[in-house]
């Protein structure tokens, strides 16, 4: 478990702008087992609040009052699956991905399955709140964080999701900057890009520095805005760089210089021209994992702050931010770095996983409605209930209604989505004027030239997954990630 994973060779000649993802067709399946847990761990850290688990002595609730590290995982995931394409764009001199069809299915994913559960929250608990049309405008359209004591009853959880609705406006400019960083060849590109991504983290450790403080003039619920989550999604956009570093390169960002000896290392990918003891501690699958843990268990201790809502000082607070970054970067690195996985991989691949990591969204969305139903209507007192009863309660009423949402909502909007592309797509091609099927001359063009999507527009899907199932892997809507086409046979 502790030794690093050893890239697999690849026989054959190489595309030279082909992503170094680690797989062969862009599909990183452990990453849907990995949102199954992250969602569970949130539903279970408010299971235990709510209950009274976490006010109570003792390690174990110590433990789960820090499961909200899954809200981290959920943001780099974003950030990774979503910067993939764009990083590997940036570097490799290609087009980038079109904003507007990336803005569309950002709102087709995320709204539909929200507006569902918002509209159910809405009316059930906080109809006599909600005088006038601003006030059911504020939260349909995500902007609840930025009014104070905005937050609904029954979608508290949904700050998360304005966050990340607000990264996904974000991202366009992130993204223009770090194409505009430039660099005279791939791998310049690359380094500039990485560099991007920490100075992403370093601003938003900075920003909960000073948000936290008691001096700051900043309104109450700022520690919610993107900023205080920067360095979470720039996490995400580290790996994304790392995942999309030019392949057959013999420089990586840890080391500037490996040393030719003939062994042929020049060849080797970024994962394994690490330097070992790095790739010990953060590309080794088990180890990482392990790490991952301890870090884990030091946040539940007193370090981190209370457990509960009493107010954290401002080093408190930054403490338990830093270890959610430092888990989470231990937790995704070895499930996207080149043939790795280890035994993580192998326990997120199991098919329970997996399905609960298909409707995770769901989950994410209508956990907080269930646990208010378990207190309101079959008469659990808050605070002061059995953990256990309250925990498999959410869970029998949290599984279907996120299983619904994905097959009665989420689902059919994707298939409207891509039968309304498709339909566009025809109406373009019918307006085309015909092309000629005879052979051409044969011209000597650079394959780099010969393929680029500014060439061939019916290839612009070759930028994010080059051989990979139809459409974006990540979804969005806290780490929500949509089954390939092959995945579900359709």
């Amino acid at each position: 478990m502790s030794r690093p994973v050893k890239a697999t060779p690849i026989s054959g000649e190489r595309h030279p702008s082909e992503p170094n993802t680690g797989r062969t067709d862009g599909w990183l399946p452990a990453l849907e087992g990995l949102r199954a847990v992250a969602v569970l761990g949130v539903l279970v850290h408010h299971v235990s609040f709510l209950s009274g688990l976490t006010n109570s002595y003792g390690s174990f609730g110590d433990v789960l009052a820090r499961l909200d590290v899954g809200i981290a995982i959920f943001f780099a995931l974003s950030a990774f699956l979503l910067y993939r394409p764009f990083a590997h764009a940036a570097i490799h001199a290609q087009s980038q991905p079109p904003i507007r069809a990336y803005l569309w299915h950002r709102a087709v994913r995320i709204l539909p399955g929200y507006w569902a559960m918002a509209i159910v929250a809405l009316t059930w608990l906080n109809i006599d709140y909600l005088r006038s049309l601003l006030d059911w405008a504020i939260p349909l359209l995500l902007v609840h964080i930025y009014q104070p004591l905005r937050l609904p009853v029954g979608m508290e959880q949904t700050w998360s999701l304005a966050t990340e609705a607000t990264f996904y406006l974000a991202l366009p400019v992130i993204a223009a900057l770090g194409r505009h960083l430039g660099g005279r060849n791939p791998l310049a590109r690359a380094r500039r890009q990485l560099a991007l991504g920490i100075a992403l983290v370093v601003v938003g450790l900075a920003w909960n520095v000073y948000a936290h403080g008691q001096d700051a003039p900043l309104p109450g619920l700022a520690w919610l805005w993107l900023p205080a989550f920067l360095d979470w999604f720039g996490i995400g956009i580290m790996l994304a760089v790392l995942a999309s570093w030019p392949p057959s390169t013999s420089s990586s960002p840890f080391r500037m210089y490996l040393p030719v000896d003939g062994s042929d290392r020049g060849e080797e990918d970024l994962w394994s021209a690490t330097p070992r003891g790095l790739r010990v501690l953060t590309f080794a699958p088990g180890t990482s994992w392990l790490i991952a843990g301890a870090l884990l268990w030091i946040a539940s201790t007193p370090i981190a702050g209370p457990r509960g809502l009493e107010p954290a000082t401002p080093v408190e607070s930054v403490t338990e931010h830093l270890l959610f970054l430092l888990i989470t970067w231990c937790v995704i690195a070895p499930l996207v770095g080149r043939g790795s996985g280890g035994v993580p991989r192998v326990l997120l691949l199991q098919p329970l996983l997996r399905f609960l990591g298909r409707i995770s969204y769901g989950i994410f969305l209508w956990h907080i409605l269930a646990l208010e139903a378990c207190f309101r209507l079959l008469g659990l007192t808050r605070m002061h209930s059995s953990f256990w009863v309250v925990l498999a309660l959410t869970l029998a009423l949290t599984i279907p209604a996120a299983t619904a949402s994905y097959y009665v909502v989420e689902r059919p909007m994707q298939r409207l989505r891509r039968f309304l592309e498709r339909r566009g797509d025809g109406r373009r091609s019918g307006a085309a004027p015909a092309v000629r099927t005879e052979t051409p001359t044969q011209v000597p063009v650079p394959l780099a030239v010969a393929s680029s999507p500014a060439e061939h527009p019916s290839l612009p899907a070759r930028l994010v997954l080059p051989a990979g199932p139809t459409g974006t892997q990540h979804q969005g809507g806290n780490g929500d990630e949509e089954q390939g086409r092959r995945e579900h046979g359709e």
